[in-house]
């Protein structure tokens, strides 16, 4: 306690040194303090259900072309039989769930769950039950589990929502419970309605085996292992190749814990900040040394007195670090404010696919993070300055009292050392700083195929009820694309099913002329159908041949177009234009190319292209599909204009989502864009401060 009020009448003598180490170690404890909460809300913090490290994800694979792919119904149907790894493993997809009868047409964020995936992620509803195994079925599925937010925001938290009759998508669903809030796959947004996946008689036809679209998600057995179920898994899709050659045969599964699999992408954004923020650490511990050591330097005298009064070295030692200890709590005290601050300007400018961000927080177990971080860096920043003060020779000092004090051979050694650590932990951040920006400038100079400046994606899904033919859903685009072009201020106007960075569907296909491949080993290629106007719409440059125009209709002969690189990989040396191509294997779907287009950027800028083709969308329209407008201003103010031409298609026909190109392929580098941003901001907080506390 003698210690520690001398410290507090020290510090308080010299408030401009007190002031400047409080701050710079604020600063240091503050931003490890914020990455750390960011770490541990999406990478350590367990997920919110019973017994989270149970939870494995399931994915198959086709090596090399597809290290994970969703999961075919037939194939998922045959794990729930065979597998004994598990105590509970369900499959779902999200869906668009059209809601009408309300005052305006809403789409709700939808998830398609099989009859155990209340089991594999329990939950007890806030209102109401969940899916009982017999709803799970054809005929019996018209039931619906709304989020805790959905019946909020769109039914005002009414008491009897339980048993209310609900449109969506045409059918009647009856309202079976309300899950609590928080609720959700991966996060509390994740869905707005949970409805039975209810496989129809043709999903689960063992020709249907190719068509992956399903995500599986397990729990596993007590004593059961990760390994243990990995090994089971792709000993069954082994079994499944062989006995379904066709369609299986290279085709195999991998398990892995749920949550890795969700932070995958943002791993090693996150490592990158923690190590990053490491540095800052150092570095303000380095600048607070040198200050401490400068200012034992300036006290020598008054440490020799002490010394001729009989204080030993260790009584010395333990003044000063009590000092260090008290300026280590007052900097980890303001590191948590800065901790608070720069939470949440993480938080404001995160890209919406960080996982887990509704986690997000600072924990009161963080706060021991802090107290853990402040106490360290006392005793780093602190013992060496104490001990060379505590062995300073007395006589030397008091002779050199008069006239002032002068570092000895050994503080000067330790300064420098200091400041060469400084200058290795800054120049390692410029360094990793420096990549990352680089890395970043050329993923933001990459060619995309897309030209996003002043266009916009729709979404919107038709309810298979009302547009459940195909002549009505192309009746429907063809309504819509007129509306679109007649606005104010439209150039183009385009449809796509899908689009690139939003869904991704692979199909196989063959060339004509060319030997037949069992089904398993025909190539890939990912697919959209598109109307005439797609590709100047959406800005994607014609390469040769021609784009599809107002001709090429359901009733004329089957076209289609493709990538560069599928140009180059199964055309090298010939000319496309003119062959045949075989898309599904269908009796009727051969189609001619008619031209070669830039490719086009799918899942993320980062990644390389594969091949890609296309065909009209009227000889094969779809129900869910986007639209894609390009204006000669800024989108977003035409949002009313665009929605007003959907009513006046179908009045009951709502809006899923509008992103502006611009925000999708800025998503796609998401998690690259978060660690440089923040990187590159601490970097430049903690140069500033070096230079600052040199120059005083």
């Amino acid at each position: 306690m003698f210690d520690l009020r001398y410290s507090i009448r020290q510090l308080a003598k010299s408030p401009g040194f007190t002031a400047i180490v409080v701050v710079t170690l604020a600063l240091g404890v503050g931003a490890c303090t914020a990455i750390f909460s960011v770490a541990y809300g999406v990478l350590l913090r367990p997920l919110d259900y019973p017994d989270p490290d149970r939870l494995v994800a399931v994915k198959e694979t086709q090596l090399p072309q597809f290290p994970e792919f969703s999961v075919s119904p037939p194939n998922f149907l045959d794990w729930q039989r065979q597998a004994t790894s598990f105590r509970a493993l369900a499959a779902f997809s999200g869906a668009s769930l059209n809601l009408t009868g309300q005052t305006e047409p809403q789409q709700l964020r939808g998830l398609k769950v099989t009859a155990q995936f209340f089991d594999v992620f329990p939950v007890r509803p806030a209102l109401g039950r969940t899916f009982l195994p017999e709803e799970d079925s054809v005929g019996k599925h018209r039931v619906v589990m709304l989020s805790h937010a959905a019946w909020h925001r769109v039914f005002g938290g009414a008491p009897d929502i339980l048993g209310r009759q609900l449109e969506l998508n045409g059918e009647s669903h009856t309202v079976v419970g309300v899950v609590p809030p928080g609720f959700g796959f991966g996060s509390a947004d994740s869905a707005d309605a949970w409805v039975p996946m209810a496989f129809p008689p043709d999903q689960t036809a063992n020709d249907n085996r190719s068509m992956h679209r399903l995500n599986v998600a397990g729990r596993l057995r007590d004593g059961i292992t990760v390994e243990a179920a990995d090994s089971e898994m792709k000993l069954i899709a082994a079994q499944l190749a062989q006995q379904y050659s066709e369609s299986n045969k290279g085709w195999s599964t991998f398990v892995m814990p749920l949550l890795d699999y969700m932070v995958s992408d943002f791993r090693r954004a996150i490592y990158l900040l923690l190590g990053a923020v490491g540095c800052v650490l150092l570095i303000a511990c380095a600048n607070i040394a040198n200050l401490l050591l400068a200012r034992a330097t300036s006290r020598q005298r008054e440490f020799s007195i002490r010394a001729a009064l009989g204080a030993t070295r260790s009584r010395v030692i333990g003044q000063l670090l009590s000092e260090s200890l008290l300026l280590a709590a007052l900097g980890g005290l303001a590191g948590v404010l800065v901790a608070h601050w720069s939470l949440r300007a993480l938080l404001a400018i995160a890209p919406d696919s960080l996982p887990r961000a509704p986690q997000i927080g600072l924990d009161p177990k963080l706060l021991f993070v802090s107290l853990a971080l402040s106490i360290s860096t006392g005793v780093l920043f602190g013992l060496a300055p104490a001990w060379l003060a505590a062995h300073s020779e007395i006589t030397d000092a008091l002779k050199q009292g008069a006239r002032g004090t002068t570092d000895s051979r050994g503080r000067g050694r330790l300064r420098s050392s200091l400041v060469v650590v400084q200058v290795a932990f800054a120049v390692t951040l410029l360094g990793g700083t420096g990549l990352l920006v680089r890395s970043f400038n050329r993923l933001s100079h990459v060619e995309t195929g897309l030209n996003p400046e002043n266009a916009a994606i729709l979404r919107l899904t038709l309810p298979e009820k009302k547009y459940g033919e195909p002549e009505q859903q192309a009746a429907f685009a063809e309504a819509l694309l007129g509306r679109l072009r007649a606005l104010p201020g439209v150039q183009h106007a385009g449809i796509a099913h899908p689009f690139a960075l939003l869904q991704g569907w692979t199909f196989q296909f063959s060339i004509e002329g060319r030997p037949t491949l069992p089904e398993s080993e025909m190539p890939n290629a990912t697919y959209y159908a598109v109307s005439p106007d797609y590709f100047r719409a959406a800005g994607t440059r014609l390469v040769r041949g021609r784009i599809f125009g107002e001709a090429d209709s359901a009733k004329s002969p089957r076209v289609a177009i493709i990538g560069e690189t599928f140009a180059r990989q199964h055309f090298a040396g010939e000319d496309p234009i003119g062959k045949r191509i075989n898309i599904g294997n269908g009796p009727d779907a051969w189609r001619e190319i008619v031209g070669i287009v830039a490719d086009v950027t799918e899942t993320g800028i980062d990644r390389k292209p594969s091949s890609q083709m296309y065909e009209p969308f009227a000889q094969n329209p779809y129900r869910f599909f986007n639209a894609v407008v390009r204006t000669t201003g800024s989108p977003g103010a035409l949002l009313p204009s665009l929605r007003a031409a959907v009513y006046d298609v179908d009045k009951d026909q709502p809006i899923g989502s509008m992103w502006p190109l611009a925000q999708l392929l800025n998503e796609s580098i998401a998690p690259r864009r978060f660690a440089m941003r923040h990187e590159a901001r601490y970097y430049k907080v903690i140069c500033h401060c070096g230079m600052w506390l040199h120059r005083h």
